[in-house]
């Protein structure tokens, strides 16, 4: 990317400080509920224009050699919707080179007035990638070769440097860019759709499809992602990030796997297009929220039923087991589309695809997971566990605090239970789900997974654990919010890993306990390499427990890597 987005590869910001004010049981509980979706919000009803929103909208159907059916419709559309969210909107249809990137920096310096706090672009149209980075195609673009994607599109870095990361400000950025053949018969380029990178501080970029893949013009008068952004987005009262949650569930599955949506997000507040944070409910009415969540979950927690486990993801997309439950439905669409191609279907989760995994001191860990080639992105990957019996991990164990080492211990799979979810550790001394979310440790149940980890790992990725423990005899409520804040090196007894850490901080609220987890985690690999887990007591913040676990070595049969 050109060196005027200083901030693209800036560390993602931290959670709050250790000493930070104890939680009250409204904010666990509020943080623990999900609510299901409010009413959708009156398309007559149209809000007078904020000085403090923005958004820049491009629509480009009218290509010599591609036409597009859509971009001129969706663009349309989506400045309505913004311009009833209350949005000052700049709105361009099959625009030249010239005036996109003339719309592009009026719109970077609006950006960048004092009063504006939030920020939207939309683009539908073509788009491209070349080394790594992302090119919106003006309808005047006639590329031939290769260089001339420099010369005649416009570099989506132009629009990133223009948008400066300020106090208080957000940065949207929506992309509906990735139809097949972007340039007709003349030039092909090497790599489909659009590149990934991370986003800038303080925004999200939202994409149509997944990296390298193209997306559907639609059928319809929108296109297939434009079509569910505004079903969304018009939704009162919902974060922008569930909405695209939402809007990811619908597009898979009416284009039966063919097209996902993707976003990467370094926002630092929520968002909402239209209306504020939800009223606040009662204690009793939050906490009957949770329970019928739970209910929820016994209930379908041992389901083969595809449309059980998406009605569950549309009402609850930042639900208690949202992440077990994309993960689930992954399995699911996977041995569905299986069963249809071949006349006995094995289990995805029984058919190793990698050769097993040896690691411990000596042996080099860079087989589990090479840097990624592309300088703008830390990557985006599946989680990627596959459970065996046999499967075996030795542990080290030391005081966080004082290095000292307490023990060394190993951790066997000796039974995996795929339609249960459940895979058993040491004859049952633990039990975890096929994602390593924790179900007993010990004399420690939980009585949902406890989810941290998500379905797949990118940097900037958030959700919450929140969950009920019981041990000896005890309950007590608590939650975690958990992010993916960086990809780093990290070293271990069994060598040193290119990995993702995933920063959790939350409250026990019955005993007022605070606590703090980071978890390094590699892609396929059965546990994470390096585990750090802190709790301070409700009295000036007295450590309780301060331990650390680091991978010594790794016995693993397979991974559910593609």
């Amino acid at each position: 990317m050109p060196t005027c987005v200083p901030s693209l590869n800036a560390s993602l910001s931290k959670l709050v400080p250790a000493d930070a004010a104890m939680t009250t049981r409204r904010q666990f509980v509020k943080a623990m509920a999900a609510l299901p979706p409010a009413l959708a919000l009156s398309q007559s009803l149209a809000a007078t224009p904020e000085a403090s929103r923005l958004a820049l909208v491009i629509g480009n159907a009218n290509y010599r050699t591609t036409p597009l059916r859509n971009p001129v419709n969706d663009a349309q559309a989506m400045g309505k919707l913004l311009e009833q969210a209350g949005f000052r909107i700049q709105s361009h249809l099959n625009a030249g080179r010239d005036e996109m990137i003339g719309a592009i920096r009026r719109f970077g310096a609006a950006a960048n007035r004092p009063e504006t706090r939030l920020a939207v672009f939309y683009y539908a149209g073509h788009g491209a990638q070349l080394d790594w980075r992302n090119y919106l195609l003006p309808i005047d673009a006639v590329v031939e070769k290769q260089e001339h994607i420099k010369q005649r599109c416009v570099d989506l870095g132009l629009l990133l440097g223009e948008l400066v990361a300020g106090q208080a400000k957000s940065f949207v950025i929506l992309l509906d860019a990735c139809r097949d053949d972007p340039f007709g018969l003349g030039y092909q380029p090497d790599r489909k759709g659009l590149s990934q990178f991370d986003a800038p501080v303080g925004s999200l970029l939202a994409y149509a499809t997944a990296p390298g893949r193209a997306a559907a013009d639609g059928e319809g008068a929108h296109g297939l992602y434009t079509e569910h952004l505004l079903r969304e987005f018009a939704v009162h009262n919902v974060r922008i990030e569930d909405a695209l949650k939402r809007v990811r569930l619908n597009v898979r599955l009416q284009s039966q796997g063919e097209q996902i949506p993707w976003e990467t997000t370094s926002l630092e507040s929520d968002i909402m297009l239209f209306g504020t944070r939800p009223q606040k409910l009662a204690d009793t009415e939050m906490e009957q929220l949770l329970e019928r969540e739970i209910e929820y979950w016994n209930r379908i927690k041992n389901s083969v039923v595809i449309d059980e486990w998406v009605t569950y993801l549309r009402d609850y997309p930042n639900g208690r087991f949202a992440e077990i439950a994309q993960a689930r439905l992954n399995r699911l669409l996977v041995a569905n589309r299986m069963s249809k191609t071949a006349a006995v279907p094995k289990s995805p989760s029984q058919e190793p695809t990698h050769p097993a995994i040896e690691l411990a001191p000596g042996h080099p860990a860079s087989q589990v997971l090479a840097s990624s080639a592309n300088p703008y992105s830390s990557g985006y990957f599946p989680l990627g566990r596959r459970y065996s019996v046999g499967d075996e991990a030795t542990i080290r164990e030391s005081d966080l605090l004082t290095g000292v080492e307490v023990r060394i211990f190993t951790q066997r799979v000796t039974r995996v239970d795929v339609v249960a979810d459940r895979v058993e550790i040491n004859d049952g001394a633990g039990i975890w789900d096929l994602m390593g979310n924790p179900i007993k440790v010990g004399d420690r149940e939980y009585d949902v997974p406890l989810q941290l980890y998500p379905a797949e790992l990118q940097v900037g990725k958030t959700w919450t654990a929140a969950f009920k423990l019981t041990a000896r005899g005890r309950s007590s409520n608590a939650y975690y919010d958990l992010r993916i804040a960086a990809r780093e090196k990290v070293r271990v007894p069994a060598g040193e890993f290119d990995a993702f850490r995933i920063d959790g901080l939350g409250w026990n609220n019955t005993v007022g306990y605070q606590l703090e987890i980071h978890l390094w985690v590699m892609p396929g690999l059965i546990v994470p390499v390096r585990r750090d887990w802190i709790v301070r007591g409700r009295h000036q913040g007295r450590y309780k427990e301060t331990q650390r676990h680091e991978l010594v070595s790794l016995h693993q049969q397979a991974t559910a890597l593609d």
